[in-house]
């Protein structure tokens, strides 16, 4: 699992950072070519769309991680004694979201291969734009899992 976990952490971390970059790149070409040659191009906008939608997921992976995910803290401190508590459900949920999103998003790559529907632009096809929902369903749930360990682990340590 600790291997597993550590691909996880190369893939958010360089994904993010190629993801912003080629994104960067991009908008800057996306920009240069409507201001100064006044011949907008079309592509870099799509790109960078799907870009985004990866470097979201992405982030949203790595903050499970570093337990920066959004929560309401007022429960956790109207409740402090229920913290751990609290922590396990937030995981169990996360972790039933992810299992959604990979079942729900499965189906919806079947659908977008059977259709063969390609993106206006980049022609890429939707079922590799579509892929995005599982795969990174997946990753969260593995970090979901994980984290969820963790928890158990040091709830047992700290009884003990």
């Amino acid at each position: 699992m600790k291997k597993l976990i550590a691909v996880i952490d190369i893939l958010e971390r360089w994904g993010i950072l190629i993801s912003f970059s080629v994104s960067l790149v991009a908008l800057t070409i996306s920009i240069v070519t409507r201001y100064v040659f006044q011949r907008p191009l079309t592509w870099p906008d799509e790109l960078t769309t799907y870009l985004f939608i990866a470097m979201t997921f992405l982030g949203a992976s790595a903050s499970v991680k570093n337990g920066m995910e959004l929560k309401v803290d007022a429960l956790y401190e109207a409740f402090p004694q229920w913290r751990s508590q609290m922590d396990v459900i937030l995981h169990v949920v996360r972790l039933g979201v992810c299992i959604t999103f990979i079942y729900a998003g499965w189906k919806f790559v079947l659908i977008e291969m059977d259709m063969e529907t390609v993106t206006p632009i980049l022609l890429i096809p939707s079922s590799v734009i579509a892929a995005m929902l599982p795969f990174f369903g997946l990753i969260m749930g593995i970090r979901s899992v994980d984290c969820l360990v963790q928890l158990i682990r040091e709830h047992r340590v700290k009884g003990q």
